[in-house]
């Protein structure tokens, strides 16, 4: 009997982050079929389009018909994704997304704690937060003096820019932090590894208690930065306008923000830098993780979706548990170091001290 073709009902490929999912796909996934769902058709009409409304449950049912796995890169992720999640559970659909808000993922869990007779896992947070660096992360264990993670996130400025990803950036500015302080009000300066400057401010991450490392909970900071300066300063003034705006004035604030933004993206770069800091209690760095991304910066955050769902398709059934399932358990580190590398990106990891365990 011929094996059917895997399905792949990806939410929101006409975005910035699905089209380079779509990419990825292709390439590590060349035999499956990746369908296209939204609210609207897509109008580049390179994928086979189903409606769905996330908003709408009624619009489910027809748009899961013989989907192996659904991948949710609709953002922002400011919905309530309890209907999509559990549907999909319920009938054996592996669901994926790309959230890094933490109350977003944080129902995700809730979502499919709900469903009793799982037959299918939900990975979420597979973008660079929280997914990779939860991935990454992991490489700390056994550290010695392990007291706390550092994470710095730096972006090019000319990378292609949605409503989305906007509207997602702006939506913490001005909140409050784990360590009381609010989120952007502080902007300094990191010299990385090989000297280069770069500019970050506090950001909050997607962490509620801690970065989860060999079962322990281990204190992060998370901060963000692009390669523009003024970018940065003007995301710092933000973070006192933002909080006082209603979700309608925000959504009017990123749609006006969006024609501006495609006229500073011909001034920045497309390199994009994540930096894991692994410190012990006196500050001191212990490890370090850097990934560079000297071209297509955008396209590693879109990655460990892909590394998901392929992880999910190639294993036989049951291999996993049902239900959430972190990054970390169905993928090594070893074998996002080589995809990374093998797509031209940089890996560095120093290490500086000693291993146990």
């Amino acid at each position: 009997m011929p094996v059917r073709r895997k399905n792949i009902l990806l939410v929101g490929a006409t975005g910035t982050l699905g089209h380079y999912i779509t990419e990825l796909l292709r390439e590590d996934l060349p035999a499956a079929k990746i369908i296209s769902a939204s609210r609207s058709a897509d109008t580049r009409g390179e994928l086979e389009h189903r409606p769905i409304d996330l908003l709408d449950p009624a619009t489910f049912s027809s748009a899961l018909q013989d989907v192996d796995v659904l991948i949710h890169a609709a953002g922002p992720f400011n919905h309530d994704p309890t209907e999509i999640v559990t549907q999909c559970l319920a009938c054996g659909i592996h669901y994926i997304d790309i959230a890094e808000d933490r109350l977003f993922i944080e129902k995700v869990h809730q979502a499919a704690g709900l469903v009793s007779n799982a037959s299918a896992c939900a990975v979420t947070g597979c973008s660079t937060m929280p997914a990779m660096v939860s991935l990454f992360s992991q490489k700390f264990i056994g550290l010695d003096g392990l007291n706390a993670i550092n994470i710095y996130l730096s972006l090019g400025a000319a990378n292609p820019v949605s409503y989305g990803l906007m509207n997602g950036l702006l939506h913490p500015l001005g909140k409050p932090l784990m360590n009381e302080e609010k989120c952007f009000r502080k902007l300094f300066c990191r010299r990385h590894r090989d000297g280069i400057k770069k500019q970050y401010g506090n950001y909050i991450a997607p962490f509620s208690e801690g970065i989860s490392i060999g079962g322990k909970k281990v204190p992060l900071s998370f901060h963000v930065g692009f390669d523009l300066p003024y970018i940065n300063t003007g995301l710092r003034f933000g973070s006192y306008l933002v909080p006082h705006l209603s979700h309608q004035g925000l959504n009017r604030l990123t749609r006006l923000l969006l024609l501006p933004a495609g006229v500073v993206r011909r001034l920045g770069g497309t390199e994009g830098r994540l930096v894991i800091e692994a410190r012990n209690d006196q500050g001191a760095v212990l490890d370090e993780i850097e990934i560079i991304a000297k071209q297509d910066g955008l396209k590693l955050p879109s990655a460990p979706a892909v590394w998901a769902t392929k992880a999910l398709l190639s294993m036989p059934a049951k291999t996993f548990p049902a239900g959430v399932i972190d990054l970390p358990a169905i993928i090594s580190i070893a074998d996002a170091v080589a995809w990374i590398r093998s797509h031209s990106y940089e890996v560095h990891i120093v290490e500086r001290y000693t291993h146990h365990g």
